[in-house]
């Protein structure tokens, strides 16, 4: 026969209730009473399930977390981060790839607002406005991240895109490069939005044109850089310098100009974004910009936690920009050290 609570309080001669806040560790219970319950516990070998207790708390324990997609590194890197925290709290994470539809994310915010996750961590980039219609439909905590949306009561934590792209193109303006191209990341991804006005900016504060030739569109995939390099291979006047909007593009840019014979930095200088692990494996290696990847999901993390737990003002707007930093490689014309330079 399986024991339950009402045979450890009949044992331990307590009330349910004072079992409960021992077993839940909720609520003043005096040392020896507390003692007494766990040695009773302890004699029935009595395990409590995680469903009933997560009934009994009014809480589940897990985590929501929907990202964009769930293969790249960028997003692993992501995730590792909001799994160490979760670890540490004793908590457990349910992951959703929204694939950046406005359809997925209602979907999987409605699935996790069912009571079956705690608070909820989203990122969708390209879900700017639609993102306030979303928010009021969870009804539990939501962090957002790397969402850059203007509103009362929102939660986020975001990266400086826009500074960690002036700086890379400005340390390729330093250089001496003056053709700058640029391969950019999707049209209505608010972190690719960040980045391009980066690199505008950046041309026009060293008085040098933006060649409208040189500026291809891309996805943030490794095809959209080997194809984007090939086409800009193809234009009468060719860039000497190209940014890349982030490093999995680089990484696309970087077989095709094996591909076609051409040296990087000899005959092209390339800059990425991201600072993955693979950046750091490509020859030379790849200047770019730095970002904290699992800090970002590990502080969104700890911040989800205390709105779950009441120590924060669930109803109060909190917003945290990290840091980015440069990431000096090889393949803009540098000796490669690899120092990060924070911004």
């Amino acid at each position: 026969m399986s024991v339950n609570i009402h045979e450890i309080a009949k044992q331990a001669g307590f009330s349910i209730a004072t079992v409960s806040r021992v077993m839940n560790n909720k609520g003043p219970v005096n040392e020896r009473t507390r003692k007494k319950i766990l040695q009773v516990v302890d004699t029935l070998d009595y395990r409590l399930h995680p469903i009933a207790r997560s009934l009994s708390r009014k809480k589940t324990d897990t985590i929501g977390v929907i990202l964009p997609e769930l293969v790249d590194e960028f997003f692993m890197e992501i995730i590792h981060g909001i799994d160490e925290v979760a670890h540490e709290n004793n908590r457990f994470i349910l992951v959703s790839s929204s694939h950046s539809q406005r359809n997925d994310v209602e979907t999987a915010l409605e699935f996790m607002s069912s009571g079956r996750v705690d608070g909820v961590i989203l990122m969708a980039p390209e879900l700017q406005k639609e993102i306030l219609d979303i928010f009021p439909k969870s009804k539990r905590p939501v962090v957002l991240l790397n969402c850059p949306v203007e509103a009362e009561n929102i939660v986020s934590f975001s990266i400086n895109n826009y500074q960690g792209a002036y700086s890379a193109v400005e340390h390729l303006i330093n250089h001496g490069y003056t053709k700058l191209g640029m391969i950019k990341g999707p049209e209505k991804n608010a972190d690719a939005q960040a980045r391009w006005l980066g690199f505008c900016d950046a041309l026009k504060k060293h008085g040098l044109d933006l060649n409208s030739s040189h500026i291809i569109a891309g996805d943030f995939s490794t095809r959209s850089g080997y194809y984007g390099f090939t086409r800009l291979l193809n234009q009468k006047e060719k860039p000497d310098a190209i940014f890349a909007a982030n490093d999995m593009t680089a990484v696309g840019i970087y077989e095709a100009a094996s591909n076609t014979g051409l040296r990087i930095p000899q005959d092209i200088a390339v800059a990425g974004f991201d600072d993955i692990f693979l950046s750091r494996l490509l020859n030379p290696r790849l200047t770019t910009v730095h970002v904290p990847i699992m800090e970002l999901g590990s502080s969104a993390m700890r911040y989800l936690i205390r709105m779950i737990e009441g120590d924060v003002d669930i109803n109060k707007s909190y917003k945290v920009e990290l840091s980015t930093g440069l990431v000096v490689g090889g393949s803009c014309g540098c000796n490669g050290s690899g120092l990060k330079s924070i911004t």
